[in-house]
Formats: structure tokens, sequence, C-alpha cells
């Protein structure tokens, strides 16, 4: 059961960075960086994003499958 969320947390974890990194992109070319800055913070951004999305799948999954499934 814990390796759904884990797949879970993944999927969309990759579509949350994705989006992070398409509207960092975005915003930073709006400000006329150069193109190595704008791809070093729109892919951190999007890593980011990834994590977060991937811990809060984990935290879910715990207290789903601790307190709520049985």
């Amino acid at each position: 059961m814990f390796k759904i969320y884990i797949v879970i947390g993944i999927i969309f974890g990759l579509l949350a960075a994705l989006m992070a990194f398409v509207i960092t992109w975005r915003e930073y070319e709006r400000h006329q960086f150069t193109q190595k800055r704008i791809f070093k913070e729109a892919f951190q951004s999007a890593i980011f994003a990834f994590a977060i999305f991937l811990f809060l799948s984990l935290v879910v999954s715990f207290f789903l499958t601790r307190f709520i499934l049985k």
C-alpha cells in the first residue's frame, strides 16, 4: 500500500516540477536574465516542487495507513 503513495507522489511531483519550471522560466524571461541563470532558477524551483510533493505524499500515506486505513 505504501508503494502506491510513492508512485502517486512521484507522478504528481513530476507534474508539479514541470509546471514550476515553466512558470519560473517565463517569469524570469520577462526580467531579461541570462539563459544560464534562467535555467538554474527554473531547475531549482522544479526540484523544490518535486521534493515538496513527494514529501507530502509520504506524510499523507503515513497518516492514512497509521490512523485511518487499518
